[in-house]
């Protein structure tokens, strides 16, 4: 066999491997419960009696998604509405005999399972009964949670649970309901009461809490979902990404993204939030296009202020480039002039990074700078610049903080957070000293 035809490769076909078929692997069915609190009103229980009803035959009239029937309580009316979930009460001894007896009685067709794992033995016993709801909770895949009855303090410590359960999923639970009265039930007057979803004002706790913590760190929990508020988690999320990615050119857009979002909130429950939220991003990005370097520079003690050091540092050094820029520009209009139309015309929208880096390095001799197009400016152009930049007296504090943004970066550093902090924090006042207080 000659060199030239190389060898062949012949790839023995393995029969056990070509005879296995593609197993298909089945979803598992979503797993759903209805849970309920159970009470005991319209009656009692007596040691000696047992159940007692006031009026077992005096039922009152209940509206769920438009339609209107009579029951003595919530109990049955689950049941039949959500044959499909499992329904799961919490309960107490009596409410357990109360509520077997009001299916008994008017109910005999309905069935439900008392499971003693969610028997309340002390409703006394908050963190017990906290498992309880918890255990409940946790054991499905979607969740609807009936608050309608329940014993004296029952019903709000399930609220408070389930705000934190929705906090940490916030698409596991899929209702809370709760019978609104329309029409109060008494002995000689039928009742009217109304199923409605709690649901939504979960979801408000949850965009009052975003809004909250986005104005201290500019970040948002990811897990968290809304569907009536899908459009502003977006706009956070876009300007969040934006901001932690230092992309400013795309950062102004984003923000009148978000204010056009926080400006349509009218729910008095976070109103107070969006309007405190839109003013921060305002200020945030309140900006003269003459001098960007500001904005940078604030934006740098923003996030400092708020513990990002390598984001703040990358921006205290752009914001010190972008000075050295403005004031050259400033002296040396004409000058300044034919190098920007220059540079835009090769760089197109990365001119000014060029630039800046060319302005830079107006320490180094003519022959030196690299940056430097010969066609453009001539040496005594180049001198003139050069002794703008020297007055500056920028060098050391622009290599100060290029050093310091470097040694970050590279994951260099072995000091305390306390001792970084301090030291960009120098950083910053020394910038404020030779830049902002020099104005």
């Amino acid at each position: 066999m000659s060199i030239k035809s190389g060898l062949k490769i012949v790839k023995k076909a393995n029969p056990k491997i070509e005879n296995i078929k593609e197993e298909k692997v089945e979803k598992k069915p979503k797993t759903k419960s209805v849970i309920t609190i159970l009470g005991i009103q319209g009656g009692f229980v007596d040691k000696i009696k047992g159940v007692v009803f006031s009026n077992f035959e005096h039922k009152a009239d209940y509206i769920f998604e438009n339609e209107t029937k009579e029951y003595f309580n919530t109990l049955p009316q689950l049941i039949e509405k959500y044959s499909s979930y499992e329904i799961i009460p919490i309960f107490t001894e009596d409410a357990k005999l109360f509520n077997q007896e009001v299916l008994e009685k008017g109910y005999s067709d309905l069935k439900v399972n008392f499971n003693n794992r969610y028997f309340i033995k002390d409703d006394k016993n908050f963190e017990d009964i906290f498992k309880i709801i918890n255990e409940a909770i946790s054991s499905y895949d979607e969740v609807i949670v009936d608050v309608s009855h329940g014993f004296r303090h029952l019903p709000i410590l399930m609220i408070v649970d389930l705000i934190i359960q929705n906090f940490q999923n916030t698409e596991k639970i899929s209702k809370i309901l709760f019978a609104k009265e329309i029409k109060k039930h008494e002995p000689n007057s039928k009742g009217l009461y109304e199923i409605i979803d709690l649901k939504e004002y979960l979801d408000l706790a949850n965009i009052s809490f975003i809004l909250t913590t986005f104005e201290k760190n500019y970040t948002v929990a990811s897990h968290i979902k809304s569907v009536k508020y899908e459009k502003l988690l977006k706009e956070l999320n876009d300007f969040s990404n934006d901001l932690m990615a230092l992309n400013i050119g795309n950062l102004f857009k984003t923000s009148d993204d978000l204010i056009k979002e926080l400006d349509k909130i009218e729910n008095i429950s976070i109103e107070t939030q969006a309007k405190n939220l839109r003013k921060v991003i305002e200020n945030l990005i309140n900006y003269d296009k003459n001098k960007m370097y500001e904005f940078y520079y604030n934006l740098s003690k923003d996030l400092f202020e708020k513990n990002y050091i390598l984001l703040s540092l990358s921006l205290l050094y752009e914001s010190t480039v972008l000075y050295i820029i403005y004031d050259i520009q400033t002296k040396n209009m004409d000058i300044y002039k034919k190098l920007e139309e220059h540079f835009k015309k090769i760089k197109k929208d990365s001119y000014i990074y060029h630039l800046g880096n060319l302005l830079k390095n107006l320490y180094k001799d003519y022959e030196d700078n690299k940056q430097v197009n010969r066609n453009i400016i001539n040496q005594n152009e180049y001198k003139l610049l050069q002794n703008t930049h020297k007055n500056l007296n920028i060098k050391t504090l622009l290599q100060e903080i290029n050093n310091k943004r470097n040694d970050l970066a590279h994951a260099n550093s072995t000091k305390s957070f306390q001792d970084i902090n301090k030291e960009v924090k120098n950083l910053i006042f020394k910038y404020e000293i030779q830049i902002i207080n020099k104005k």
